[in-house]
């Protein structure tokens, strides 16, 4: 059983958001996937595209509905983002300057950070978006890029 499975605990309450999660989470298990069995260079290296990717998507979404609904906390949001961006471009950069492994405990830490996020941060934009103030009337569908 993978470490990369989603769970309804997991969820903030603002579906397309957590739609975005639960992807993340569906890319990291291929990732896992990829790096741990005998695929290919290739397959790891389409893997790490579509989990930065997928990522910078993501949280360019959520940015851009904290901001339209006046959350407090975009700022921090913001930090959080770029650590993580930043956290998956080294692990892109390792990976093409020769590092043929995607060591599991990476993974296991991108999970777990993205984890911890959600449950830290994003669960406080779900409280705060949920307010019976009208701001859950801002909140579009989610764009189908992915």
């Amino acid at each position: 059983m993978s470490k990369y499975n989603w769970k309804n605990d997991f969820c903030t309450g603002i579906d397309n958001l957590d739609e975005h999660h639960r992807k993340f989470f569906e890319y990291l298990k291929q990732l896992e996937e990829a790096a741990g069995g005998s695929k290919g260079r290739e397959v790891v290296e389409r893997g790490l595209k579509m989990v930065d990717d997928y990522i910078l998507f993501h949280f360019a979404e959520e940015e851009k509905l904290l901001k339209a609904t006046g959350y407090p906390g975009l700022e921090q949001q913001k930090r959080e983002h770029e650590f993580f961006a930043s956290q998956i471009a080294e692990l892109k950069e390792r990976f093409f300057k020769g590092d043929p492994h995607i060591p599991i405990s990476t993974l296991e830490f991108l999970r777990d950070w993205f984890l911890h996020h959600i449950l830290e941060s994003d669960k406080k934009y779900g409280t705060y978006l949920s307010e019976d103030d009208g701001r859950m009337e801002i909140i579009p569908s989610t764009n189908g890029k992915y």
